[in-house]
């Protein structure tokens, strides 16, 4: 602690309280950086006394040290995690999932902050070698709630990872666009559709698991409601949506549609999926005959 106190203090004396040149001010710039890690890694952090001094020769104020000691630290435990993620079965080096966890709690009073974004998204990426969900709860219910609320903005990788790690935080979110469309007076399809695409959902939803969940949601929905036509509308937009999102994708990452509806007649499936500028004009009536008689079939079938 004492070398590098006074390594800090030799520091203090190498910055200059009134820079001459450019040397001098990126020289400072330096100075200052290595002072707030050299601070915000040093035992005594938390004495405030110990620390004022050196804020008060960097020409700082309290509330710009705290910023770059948050800065610090972020940076600090995105590297410890994703030098993690690299190393693969090295079981020696990996971070614990107690750690982990503990990290997901220390971000719930910050989560909000700008800064501390990009630990969020490393976090919700994270996927360590536990059987068991290494973040805590209430951290994904958290972030859930804020992202929902537009308090925070994530990369759809972060989103999508949310999501399929924290189903309840899916429900809400699904039960959030209803309800927000519902209440909303909103003029044309295209408006629907934007609020849609802004919720991030229909694109989730080209991960089968995500589509599974918000299909039941919308099913319920349409059965509760007695199919009413603003319900009618939102899973209309939605399938659109979907179905865009779904001929979009990669054909290396894209899912076979069994997998979205794995437990439906697939040749029905496929026709009711079929498009209109799909056919010609003059084939759409036969196509329409052709999944009416599947739906006849299909009902004998069942009776």
């Amino acid at each position: 602690d004492e070398s590098q106190k006074t390594l800090m203090w030799c520091l203090c004396c190498l910055y200059s309280s009134e820079p001459q040149n450019p040397v001098e001010l990126k020289a400072n710039s330096w100075i200052r950086s290595l002072l707030c890690h050299l601070l915000s890694s040093s035992k005594w952090e938390s004495n405030e006394a110990e620390t004022s001094t050196f804020i008060s020769t960097l020409g700082y104020t309290s509330a710009d040290y705290h910023c770059h000691l948050v800065k610090n630290m972020v940076l600090s435990l995105v590297t410890e995690l994703r030098r993690d993620q690299f190393n693969g079965l090295n079981i020696q080096g990996r971070v614990s999932a107690s750690r982990v966890n503990a990290v997901s709690l220390f971000c719930l009073p910050l989560i909000t902050l700008p800064d501390l974004t990009p630990l969020l998204e490393t976090l919700l990426l994270y996927h360590g070698g536990a059987s068991k969900e290494i973040l805590s709860s209430e951290f994904l219910e958290a972030v859930n709630e804020a992202f929902l609320k537009k308090k925070i903005s994530l990369p759809e990788t972060a989103v999508f990872s949310l999501w399929l790690r924290h189903l309840p935080s899916l429900e809400k979110a699904t039960l959030y666009l209803l309800d927000q469309l519902v209440s909303m007076q909103l003029n044309s399809l295209e408006e629907v559709a934007c609020v849609m695409k802004d919720s991030l959902l229909p694109q989730a939803a080209s991960h089968p698991a995500i589509f599974r969940i918000v299909n039941e949601i919308f099913k319920n929905a349409l059965l509760e409601t007695d199919g009413t036509p603003e319900v009618r509308t939102i899973i209309q937009v939605f399938t659109q949506l979907f179905l865009q999102a779904h001929q979009n994708e990669n054909k290396q990452h894209k899912f076979p549609l069994k997998a979205y509806f794995p437990y439906h007649h697939q040749p029905l499936v496929t026709a009711l999926l079929r498009r209109p500028f799909e056919l010609p004009a003059t084939h759409w009536s036969a196509h329409l005959k052709h999944i009416s008689d599947m739906l006849k079939a299909l009902v004998e079938d069942t009776n």
